[in-house]
């Protein structure tokens, strides 16, 4: 896996794979190596150059704001 600059990531096998990145990062146990994987290689990229990639989005905090007829336990 290609590491990106400050992200050496690697992969821990056992019952669960996970990727972990020298950052402190670590991604969710998974069943499927290709996933655990997958997920590494994402975070080293969305990190390579010490920042996060973001994207701008039109969107009113006060729409993206959970209602409470929304949440689960309402």
């Amino acid at each position: 896996m290609p590491a990106a600059p400050g992200h050496e990531v690697r992969i821990t096998d056992g019952r669960f794979t996970a990727a972990v990145c020298s950052c402190g990062w670590q991604g969710a146990g998974r069943r499927n190596r290709a996933t655990a994987r997958e997920e590494g290689r994402d975070h080293a990229l969305l990190y390579a150059d010490g920042r996060a990639l973001s994207t701008e989005l039109d969107v009113d905090p006060a729409e993206s704001a959970v209602r409470p007829e929304d949440r689960a336990d309402a």
